[in-house]
């Protein structure tokens, strides 16, 4: 029987955003309509799972149909269970992982100055049960969309993703702004910012190209290398990058300013 309880994931979140009923309302209630269509849209482009979390009403905003987050239920269901749906879901020992990382995470953000809280996003893995012998190991990516008056999250947007791996990777936080990169450490319950990072030409060729749907062999011919030297570069930038696949190494990159 699972022992963390719902409001373990919310520590140090403030519970006084000074967010009332009117701001749901009305012609305020545009602005989280907007989140849930934008969401909305996403989930149909993509095969993530993706769904929003209200902070101030401790709550999920949206929840997209794609199976991998709902585990055999329905969206609505979820959006009912809001975070009771982690406590059914995900085994003891990565519920407590869990917390951890959003309490580090939740520190992170109260350090940061109001005007950059919405540039990170991070990234970290755990398991969820799809049935009772079987779990998967999942990627997990949550920034934030809207904030209080007071500068606290209140509304995030979460995609999750199979993942290729067997065990957890780092859990990281990038900063959009200025790519800065974290990774979090168990052992010293801390942040460690990691070393600027800087692509080569050659990366950065393989990349671009990598966007553009070209394979490995194509790529090769196009700036000279052998197909398994460019799965050998392909290798160190899944590294460099904290990456999974070339999508999210494409992706990343941008994301950060780097391609």
């Amino acid at each position: 029987m699972n022992t963390t309880d719902i409001a373990s994931f919310f520590y140090p979140i403030n519970k006084n955003m000074g967010i009332t009923e009117a701001d749901y309302a009305e012609a305020d209630y545009a602005k989280t309509d907007a989140c849930v269509a934008m969401a909305d849209a996403v989930s149909r482009t993509t095969n993530h799972s993706v769904y929003i979390i209200d902070y101030n009403q401790r709550s999920f905003l949206y929840v997209s149909p794609n199976p991998i987050f709902l585990c055999g239920c329905r969206p609505e269901e979820v959006r009912e269970k809001g975070y009771g749906h982690y406590l059914t879901v995900v085994p003891e020992d990565d519920l407590r992982r869990l917390v951890e990382i959003n309490n580090a995470g939740y520190g992170f953000f109260y350090g940061l100055p109001i005007e950059r809280r919405r540039d990170f996003i991070i990234s970290y893995d755990f398991r969820i049960r799809q049935s009772d012998r079987h779990t998967q190991l999942i990627h997990h990516q949550l920034t934030p969309i809207m904030l209080s008056p007071t500068g606290d999250i209140w509304l995030a947007l979460c995609t999750m993703s199979l993942s290729h791996d067997k065990q957890p990777g780092p859990v990281v936080i990038t900063d959009k702004a200025n790519a800065d990169r974290y990774v979090y450490s168990f052992a010293g319950r801390r942040w460690r910012k990691q070393p600027q990072l800087t692509l080569t030409d050659r990366e950065r060729d393989i990349l671009l190209l990598s966007a553009k749907g070209l394979q490995n062999s194509e790529i090769g011919e196009s700036i000279f290398l052998s197909a398994d030297t460019v799965k050998y570069h392909k290798k160190k930038l899944f590294a460099k990058l904290h990456a999974r696949n070339i999508t999210e190494a494409v992706g990343i990159a941008a994301n950060m300013g780097l391609i």
